[in-house]
Protein backbone atom coordinates (compact mmCIF):
# COMPACT_ATOMS: atom_id res chain seq x y z
CA UNK A 1 0.00 0.00 0.00
CA UNK A 2 1.13 3.61 -0.68
CA UNK A 3 -0.24 7.17 -0.55
CA UNK A 4 -0.97 9.94 -3.03
CA UNK A 5 -0.25 13.50 -1.75
CA UNK A 6 -1.57 16.62 -3.51
CA UNK A 7 -1.56 20.36 -2.87
CA UNK A 8 -3.71 23.29 -3.91
CA UNK A 9 -3.48 27.03 -3.30
CA UNK A 10 -6.67 28.23 -1.70
CA UNK A 11 -6.90 30.90 -4.36
CA UNK A 12 -7.02 28.23 -7.07
CA UNK A 13 -9.19 25.24 -8.02
CA UNK A 14 -6.68 22.83 -9.52
CA UNK A 15 -4.79 20.27 -7.41
CA UNK A 16 -1.17 19.51 -8.05
CA UNK A 17 0.38 16.08 -7.47
CA UNK A 18 3.23 16.21 -4.96
CA UNK A 19 3.91 12.50 -4.32
CA UNK A 20 2.27 9.60 -6.20
CA UNK A 21 3.88 6.74 -4.33
CA UNK A 22 4.67 7.96 -0.81
CA UNK A 23 5.27 4.92 1.34
CA UNK A 24 5.48 6.67 4.76
CA UNK A 25 2.79 8.54 6.64
CA UNK A 26 4.75 11.80 6.73
CA UNK A 27 6.34 13.90 4.02
CA UNK A 28 7.98 17.29 3.46
CA UNK A 29 6.51 19.55 0.84
CA UNK A 30 8.87 22.14 -0.63
CA UNK A 31 8.81 24.88 -3.26
CA UNK A 32 5.90 26.63 -1.64
CA UNK A 33 5.43 30.35 -2.09
CA UNK A 34 6.10 32.14 1.19
CA UNK A 35 2.95 33.81 2.49
CA UNK A 36 0.54 31.86 0.25
CA UNK A 37 -2.21 29.69 1.77
CA UNK A 38 -2.43 26.00 0.80
CA UNK A 39 -4.71 22.94 1.14
CA UNK A 40 -3.26 19.46 1.24
CA UNK A 41 -4.99 16.07 0.68
CA UNK A 42 -3.93 12.46 1.00
CA UNK A 43 -5.49 9.19 -0.14
CA UNK A 44 -4.35 5.64 0.31
CA UNK A 45 -3.91 3.19 -2.55
CA UNK A 46 -3.87 -0.65 -2.35
CA UNK A 47 -4.32 -3.43 -4.85
CA UNK A 48 -8.03 -2.83 -4.90
CA UNK A 49 -7.74 0.88 -5.72
CA UNK A 50 -7.75 4.38 -4.18
CA UNK A 51 -9.39 5.14 -0.89
CA UNK A 52 -11.24 8.23 0.32
CA UNK A 53 -9.49 11.62 0.40
CA UNK A 54 -8.33 13.21 3.69
CA UNK A 55 -8.09 17.02 3.25
CA UNK A 56 -6.22 19.43 5.60
CA UNK A 57 -7.27 22.77 6.94
CA UNK A 58 -5.95 25.81 5.01
CA UNK A 59 -2.34 26.43 6.04
CA UNK A 60 -0.15 29.49 5.24
CA UNK A 61 3.47 28.96 4.16
CA UNK A 62 5.50 30.92 6.72
CA UNK A 63 8.81 30.44 8.54
CA UNK A 64 8.61 28.85 11.97
CA UNK A 65 10.57 31.90 13.41
CA UNK A 66 10.50 35.71 13.20
CA UNK A 67 13.01 38.58 13.11
CA UNK A 68 14.58 39.34 16.48
CA UNK A 69 13.51 42.22 18.71
CA UNK A 70 15.57 45.43 18.65
CA UNK A 71 18.85 45.63 20.61
CA UNK A 72 18.72 47.77 23.78
CA UNK A 73 20.79 50.25 25.79
CA UNK A 74 22.80 51.67 22.89
CA UNK A 75 25.43 54.09 24.23
CA UNK A 76 28.70 55.77 23.26
CA UNK A 77 31.33 54.64 25.76
CA UNK A 78 34.27 56.67 24.44
CA UNK A 79 34.81 59.49 21.96
CA UNK A 80 37.63 61.39 20.28
CA UNK A 81 37.62 64.07 17.62
CA UNK A 82 37.37 61.45 14.86
CA UNK A 83 36.05 58.17 16.33
CA UNK A 84 33.56 56.78 18.86
CA UNK A 85 33.00 53.36 20.45
CA UNK A 86 29.37 52.20 20.58
CA UNK A 87 28.10 49.41 22.86
CA UNK A 88 24.67 47.74 23.21
CA UNK A 89 22.84 44.77 24.75
CA UNK A 90 21.41 41.73 22.98
CA UNK A 91 17.73 41.76 21.93
CA UNK A 92 15.24 40.39 24.44
CA UNK A 93 14.21 37.71 21.86
CA UNK A 94 16.05 36.27 18.86
CA UNK A 95 12.83 35.41 16.96
CA UNK A 96 13.50 31.68 17.22
CA UNK A 97 16.69 31.82 15.15
CA UNK A 98 20.21 32.60 16.32
CA UNK A 99 21.31 36.17 15.69
CA UNK A 100 23.81 36.20 12.84
CA UNK A 101 25.10 39.77 13.35
CA UNK A 102 24.34 43.42 13.94
CA UNK A 103 24.03 46.45 11.70
CA UNK A 104 25.02 49.84 13.15
CA UNK A 105 23.83 53.15 11.73
CA UNK A 106 24.78 56.77 12.50
CA UNK A 107 23.22 60.17 11.94
CA UNK A 108 24.51 63.73 12.50
CA UNK A 109 22.48 66.00 14.74
CA UNK A 110 21.23 68.11 11.84
CA UNK A 111 20.99 65.19 9.41
CA UNK A 112 17.90 63.37 8.15
CA UNK A 113 19.35 60.13 6.78
CA UNK A 114 20.82 57.22 8.69
CA UNK A 115 23.98 55.77 7.18
CA UNK A 116 25.64 52.43 7.90
CA UNK A 117 28.76 52.36 10.05
CA UNK A 118 29.76 48.73 9.27
CA UNK A 119 29.93 47.18 5.83
CA UNK A 120 29.98 43.64 7.21
CA UNK A 121 27.86 42.27 10.07
CA UNK A 122 29.27 42.77 13.54
CA UNK A 123 29.17 39.76 15.85
CA UNK A 124 30.37 41.50 19.03
CA UNK A 125 28.30 43.85 21.19
CA UNK A 126 30.49 46.86 20.38
CA UNK A 127 31.85 48.63 17.35
CA UNK A 128 34.16 51.56 16.61
CA UNK A 129 32.81 54.25 14.29
CA UNK A 130 35.65 56.08 12.54
CA UNK A 131 36.06 58.97 10.08
CA UNK A 132 33.79 61.28 12.07
CA UNK A 133 33.87 65.05 11.68
CA UNK A 134 35.36 66.92 14.62
CA UNK A 135 32.89 69.20 16.33
CA UNK A 136 29.80 67.37 15.01
CA UNK A 137 27.28 65.58 17.24
CA UNK A 138 26.29 62.02 16.37
CA UNK A 139 23.63 59.51 17.44
CA UNK A 140 23.72 55.75 16.73
CA UNK A 141 21.21 52.91 16.46
CA UNK A 142 21.62 49.14 16.11
CA UNK A 143 19.61 46.45 14.24
CA UNK A 144 19.90 42.69 14.94
CA UNK A 145 19.77 40.13 12.11
CA UNK A 146 18.81 36.42 11.91
CA UNK A 147 17.71 34.18 9.07
CA UNK A 148 14.31 35.86 9.14
CA UNK A 149 15.85 39.28 8.49
CA UNK A 150 16.65 42.54 10.28
CA UNK A 151 14.97 43.68 13.47
CA UNK A 152 13.46 47.06 14.03
CA UNK A 153 16.16 49.67 14.85
CA UNK A 154 16.99 50.28 18.48
CA UNK A 155 16.27 53.49 20.32
CA UNK A 156 19.06 55.90 19.26
CA UNK A 157 21.91 56.66 21.61
CA UNK A 158 22.27 60.10 23.15
CA UNK A 159 23.89 62.72 20.93
CA UNK A 160 27.67 62.70 21.46
CA UNK A 161 30.15 65.38 20.35
CA UNK A 162 33.17 64.28 18.30
CA UNK A 163 35.96 65.87 20.35
CA UNK A 164 39.03 64.73 22.21
CA UNK A 165 38.46 63.58 25.78
CA UNK A 166 38.05 66.23 28.47
CA UNK A 167 39.12 65.95 32.09
CA UNK A 168 39.02 68.03 35.21
CA UNK A 169 41.74 70.70 35.23
CA UNK A 170 44.65 70.63 37.62
CA UNK A 171 44.51 73.12 40.49
CA UNK A 172 46.63 76.29 40.44
CA UNK A 173 49.90 76.38 42.31
CA UNK A 174 49.95 77.75 45.86
CA UNK A 175 48.25 81.19 45.85
CA UNK A 176 50.01 84.23 47.27
CA UNK A 177 48.69 86.76 49.76
CA UNK A 178 49.44 90.16 48.24
CA UNK A 179 47.43 92.45 50.50
CA UNK A 180 45.52 92.45 53.76
CA UNK A 181 43.47 94.75 55.96
CA UNK A 182 41.71 94.23 59.26
CA UNK A 183 38.75 92.62 57.48
CA UNK A 184 40.01 91.47 54.07
CA UNK A 185 42.83 89.53 52.42
CA UNK A 186 43.73 89.73 48.73
CA UNK A 187 45.04 86.66 46.90
CA UNK A 188 46.81 86.20 43.58
CA UNK A 189 47.49 82.97 41.66
CA UNK A 190 48.61 81.64 38.27
CA UNK A 191 46.61 79.58 35.77
CA UNK A 192 46.88 75.78 36.19
CA UNK A 193 49.49 73.90 34.18
CA UNK A 194 46.84 71.46 32.78
CA UNK A 195 43.40 72.63 31.70
CA UNK A 196 42.00 69.11 31.20
CA UNK A 197 41.63 69.62 27.46
CA UNK A 198 38.91 72.24 27.99
CA UNK A 199 39.22 75.97 28.59
CA UNK A 200 39.44 76.97 32.25
CA UNK A 201 36.39 79.18 32.71
CA UNK A 202 36.92 80.33 36.28
CA UNK A 203 38.21 79.73 39.79
CA UNK A 204 36.66 79.01 43.18
CA UNK A 205 38.18 80.63 46.28
CA UNK A 206 37.82 78.87 49.63
CA UNK A 207 39.13 79.77 53.07
CA UNK A 208 39.02 78.71 56.70
CA UNK A 209 40.33 79.82 60.05
CA UNK A 210 43.42 77.90 61.10
CA UNK A 211 41.56 76.92 64.27
CA UNK A 212 38.70 75.33 62.31
CA UNK A 213 38.32 72.44 59.85
CA UNK A 214 35.33 73.62 57.82
CA UNK A 215 35.89 75.62 54.63
CA UNK A 216 33.92 78.67 53.52
CA UNK A 217 33.45 79.89 49.97
CA UNK A 218 34.91 83.29 49.14
CA UNK A 219 33.49 83.19 45.62
CA UNK A 220 32.09 80.27 43.62
CA UNK A 221 33.37 81.37 40.23
CA UNK A 222 35.62 84.26 39.19
CA UNK A 223 37.36 84.68 35.85
CA UNK A 224 40.20 86.70 37.41
CA UNK A 225 43.41 85.37 38.94
CA UNK A 226 43.16 87.82 41.83
CA UNK A 227 40.44 88.12 44.44
CA UNK A 228 39.83 89.91 47.73
CA UNK A 229 38.06 87.90 50.44
CA UNK A 230 36.09 90.32 52.62
CA UNK A 231 34.17 90.06 55.87
CA UNK A 232 37.04 88.49 57.82
CA UNK A 233 37.42 88.76 61.57
CA UNK A 234 40.19 91.21 62.59
CA UNK A 235 43.15 89.48 64.17
CA UNK A 236 42.09 85.95 63.10
CA UNK A 237 44.47 83.74 61.13
CA UNK A 238 43.27 82.24 57.82
CA UNK A 239 44.45 79.89 55.07
CA UNK A 240 43.17 79.87 51.48
CA UNK A 241 42.92 77.44 48.54
CA UNK A 242 41.93 77.91 44.88
CA UNK A 243 40.11 75.42 42.62
CA UNK A 244 40.12 75.56 38.79
CA UNK A 245 36.87 75.16 36.84
CA UNK A 246 36.26 73.90 33.29
CA UNK A 247 33.26 72.35 31.51
CA UNK A 248 33.95 69.02 33.21
CA UNK A 249 33.74 70.40 36.72
CA UNK A 250 35.85 71.67 39.60
CA UNK A 251 39.46 70.63 40.28
CA UNK A 252 41.06 69.47 43.48
CA UNK A 253 42.14 72.33 45.79
CA UNK A 254 45.50 74.03 45.40
CA UNK A 255 48.07 73.85 48.20
CA UNK A 256 47.09 76.07 51.10
CA UNK A 257 48.54 79.55 51.46
CA UNK A 258 50.80 80.34 54.34
CA UNK A 259 48.65 81.34 57.36
CA UNK A 260 47.75 85.02 57.16
CA UNK A 261 46.32 87.22 59.90
CA UNK A 262 43.61 89.69 58.92
CA UNK A 263 45.46 92.90 59.76
CA UNK A 264 46.87 96.01 58.17
CA UNK A 265 50.11 95.07 56.46
CA UNK A 266 53.29 97.03 56.93
CA UNK A 267 55.43 97.43 53.84
CA UNK A 268 58.77 99.19 53.67
CA UNK A 269 58.66 102.17 51.30
CA UNK A 270 59.99 101.55 47.81
CA UNK A 271 60.33 103.72 44.72
CA UNK A 272 58.64 102.38 41.65
CA UNK A 273 60.63 104.02 38.86
CA UNK A 274 62.45 102.79 35.77
CA UNK A 275 66.14 103.13 35.02
CA UNK A 276 65.25 105.78 32.46
CA UNK A 277 63.81 107.99 35.19
CA UNK A 278 67.08 107.75 37.12
CA UNK A 279 68.97 109.48 34.30
CA UNK A 280 69.65 113.22 34.46
CA UNK A 281 66.75 115.40 33.39
CA UNK A 282 67.75 118.14 30.97
CA UNK A 283 65.74 121.38 30.98
CA UNK A 284 66.10 124.61 29.00
CA UNK A 285 66.40 127.79 31.02
CA UNK A 286 63.13 129.64 31.39
CA UNK A 287 61.04 126.52 31.01
CA UNK A 288 59.20 124.51 33.68
CA UNK A 289 59.80 120.93 34.75
CA UNK A 290 58.08 118.37 36.96
CA UNK A 291 59.71 115.44 38.71
CA UNK A 292 57.14 112.67 39.32
CA UNK A 293 58.02 109.71 41.53
CA UNK A 294 55.62 106.77 42.14
CA UNK A 295 56.17 104.72 45.27
CA UNK A 296 54.68 102.01 47.49
CA UNK A 297 54.52 101.54 51.22
CA UNK A 298 52.15 100.53 54.00
CA UNK A 299 51.10 102.61 55.79
CA UNK A 300 51.46 105.47 53.31
CA UNK A 301 54.91 106.96 53.99
CA UNK A 302 55.74 110.56 54.78
CA UNK A 303 57.48 112.27 51.84
CA UNK A 304 60.07 115.05 51.87
CA UNK A 305 61.95 116.81 49.05
CA UNK A 306 65.38 118.35 49.62
CA UNK A 307 67.96 120.25 47.59
CA UNK A 308 71.16 121.73 48.96
CA UNK A 309 70.83 125.39 49.96
CA UNK A 310 67.27 125.62 48.59
CA UNK A 311 63.92 125.60 50.35
CA UNK A 312 61.88 123.59 47.84
CA UNK A 313 58.65 124.46 49.63
CA UNK A 314 59.22 128.00 48.35
CA UNK A 315 61.03 127.37 45.06
CA UNK A 316 58.81 124.51 43.88
CA UNK A 317 55.28 123.16 44.17
CA UNK A 318 55.25 119.76 45.91
CA UNK A 319 52.23 117.45 45.52
CA UNK A 320 51.95 114.05 47.24
CA UNK A 321 49.33 111.26 47.37
CA UNK A 322 49.44 107.75 48.86
CA UNK A 323 51.35 106.44 45.86
CA UNK A 324 52.87 109.37 43.91
CA UNK A 325 54.84 112.48 44.78
CA UNK A 326 55.95 115.27 42.45
CA UNK A 327 57.62 118.66 42.45
CA UNK A 328 57.14 121.34 39.80
CA UNK A 329 59.62 124.18 39.23
CA UNK A 330 58.62 127.18 37.10
CA UNK A 331 60.99 129.39 35.08
CA UNK A 332 64.02 127.16 35.58
CA UNK A 333 67.47 128.74 35.85
CA UNK A 334 70.98 127.45 36.32
CA UNK A 335 70.38 127.55 40.07
CA UNK A 336 67.74 124.85 39.68
CA UNK A 337 70.35 122.41 38.37
CA UNK A 338 71.62 119.83 40.80
CA UNK A 339 70.48 116.90 42.93
CA UNK A 340 66.94 116.58 44.22
CA UNK A 341 66.60 114.16 47.14
CA UNK A 342 63.28 112.41 47.82
CA UNK A 343 62.88 110.65 51.17
CA UNK A 344 60.14 108.18 52.19
CA UNK A 345 59.53 107.18 55.81
CA UNK A 346 56.96 104.96 57.53
CA UNK A 347 56.83 102.52 60.44
CA UNK A 348 58.32 99.73 58.32
CA UNK A 349 61.40 101.65 57.16
CA UNK A 350 62.67 104.36 54.88
CA UNK A 351 64.00 104.91 51.36
CA UNK A 352 65.66 107.76 49.49
CA UNK A 353 66.15 108.62 45.84
CA UNK A 354 68.34 111.23 44.13
CA UNK A 355 67.24 112.77 40.84
CA UNK A 356 69.59 114.93 38.78
CA UNK A 357 68.42 118.01 36.91
CA UNK A 358 70.56 119.93 34.44
CA UNK A 359 69.25 123.30 33.32
CA UNK A 360 70.75 124.42 30.02
CA UNK A 361 71.75 128.02 30.89
CA UNK A 362 74.76 130.32 30.83
CA UNK A 363 77.40 129.77 33.55
CA UNK A 364 77.21 130.98 37.11
CA UNK A 365 79.88 133.32 38.53
CA UNK A 366 83.49 132.12 38.47
CA UNK A 367 84.73 131.10 41.93
CA UNK A 368 87.51 132.47 44.09
CA UNK A 369 88.41 135.53 42.04
CA UNK A 370 91.66 137.10 43.28
CA UNK A 371 94.38 139.61 42.31
CA UNK A 372 98.04 138.59 42.50
CA UNK A 373 101.49 139.76 41.46
CA UNK A 374 100.71 143.48 41.75
CA UNK A 375 103.31 145.91 40.32
CA UNK A 376 103.18 149.63 39.51
CA UNK A 377 101.59 148.96 36.12
CA UNK A 378 100.30 145.38 36.06
CA UNK A 379 98.38 142.68 37.99
CA UNK A 380 97.41 139.05 37.54
CA UNK A 381 93.74 138.18 38.00
CA UNK A 382 92.96 134.52 38.88
CA UNK A 383 89.72 132.58 39.38
CA UNK A 384 88.29 129.06 39.41
CA UNK A 385 85.70 127.39 37.20
CA UNK A 386 82.11 128.33 38.16
CA UNK A 387 80.46 125.89 40.54
CA UNK A 388 77.54 125.87 38.15
CA UNK A 389 78.60 125.87 34.52
CA UNK A 390 75.00 126.06 33.29
CA UNK A 391 74.71 122.65 31.69
CA UNK A 392 77.70 123.06 29.35
CA UNK A 393 81.42 123.61 29.83
CA UNK A 394 82.73 127.18 29.90
CA UNK A 395 84.53 127.75 26.62
CA UNK A 396 86.10 131.17 27.42
CA UNK A 397 86.09 134.04 29.91
CA UNK A 398 85.52 137.79 29.64
CA UNK A 399 87.79 139.95 31.86
CA UNK A 400 86.82 143.59 32.58
CA UNK A 401 88.44 146.43 34.57
CA UNK A 402 87.02 149.53 36.28
CA UNK A 403 88.84 152.52 37.76
CA UNK A 404 87.57 153.41 41.20
CA UNK A 405 86.72 156.87 39.97
CA UNK A 406 84.43 155.55 37.23
CA UNK A 407 81.20 153.58 37.08
CA UNK A 408 81.68 151.90 33.72
CA UNK A 409 83.63 148.75 32.99
CA UNK A 410 86.27 148.43 30.28
CA UNK A 411 86.93 145.10 28.55
CA UNK A 412 90.42 143.68 28.82
CA UNK A 413 89.63 140.49 26.85
CA UNK A 414 86.63 138.42 25.76
CA UNK A 415 88.54 135.30 24.80
CA UNK A 416 90.53 134.14 27.80
CA UNK A 417 90.80 130.36 27.81
CA UNK A 418 92.71 130.06 31.06
CA UNK A 419 91.85 130.64 34.73
CA UNK A 420 94.09 133.72 34.95
CA UNK A 421 94.78 136.90 33.05
CA UNK A 422 97.71 139.36 33.20
CA UNK A 423 96.55 142.99 32.94
CA UNK A 424 99.30 145.49 32.01
CA UNK A 425 99.77 149.18 31.08
CA UNK A 426 97.88 150.29 34.18
CA UNK A 427 98.45 153.67 35.90
CA UNK A 428 100.70 153.74 38.92
CA UNK A 429 98.87 154.76 42.06
CA UNK A 430 95.40 154.06 40.57
CA UNK A 431 92.91 151.77 42.26
CA UNK A 432 91.17 149.17 40.08
CA UNK A 433 88.35 146.62 40.38
CA UNK A 434 88.26 143.52 38.18
CA UNK A 435 85.37 141.44 36.87
CA UNK A 436 85.38 137.95 35.25
CA UNK A 437 82.44 136.39 33.36
CA UNK A 438 82.27 132.85 31.96
CA UNK A 439 80.69 132.04 28.58
CA UNK A 440 79.35 128.71 27.27
CA UNK A 441 77.23 127.67 24.30
CA UNK A 442 74.11 129.07 25.98
CA UNK A 443 75.50 132.58 26.48
CA UNK A 444 77.36 134.91 28.78
CA UNK A 445 77.06 134.04 32.43
CA UNK A 446 76.98 135.83 35.78
CA UNK A 447 80.09 137.93 36.52
CA UNK A 448 82.27 137.69 39.61
CA UNK A 449 83.86 140.91 40.86
CA UNK A 450 86.73 141.62 43.21
CA UNK A 451 85.30 142.94 46.48
CA UNK A 452 88.09 145.39 47.11
CA UNK A 453 90.01 147.70 44.80
CA UNK A 454 93.67 146.99 44.02
CA UNK A 455 96.14 149.91 44.22
CA UNK A 456 98.92 149.89 41.69
CA UNK A 457 102.03 150.07 43.83
CA UNK A 458 105.17 148.08 44.00
CA UNK A 459 108.17 147.47 41.85
CA UNK A 460 108.42 148.15 38.24
CA UNK A 461 108.19 145.21 35.86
Amino acid sequence: MHYIVEKCETSRVAWTLVYGDMMSTTCKITKLLKGNEYLFRVRAVNKYGEGEVLESEPTRAVDPFTVPSAPTDVEVTSATSEAMTICWKRPATDGGSSISGYVIEKREKQGLRWTRVNKRPVYDLRVKASSLREGCEYEFRVLAENVAGLSEPSTPSALTLAEDPKFLPSPPARPLVIESTRSSITLSWNKPLFDGGAVVTGYRVEYRKTTEDSWSEGISNTENTEFTVTGLTPGEEYVFVIRSINKMGVSEPSPETEPQVAMEREQKPEFNISNEMRKAIIVKDGSSFTLTVPFTGKPAPDVTWDKADVDLRIRGLVSTSNSVTSITVEQATRDDSGKYLVKLQNAAGSASLTLNVRVLDSPGPPAHIAVKDVTKTSVTVTWDTPENEGGAAVKNYHVDIRDISRKGWTSLTDSCHRLSYRASDLLEGSIYFFRVTGENEYGLGVPAETKEGTKMTGTSE
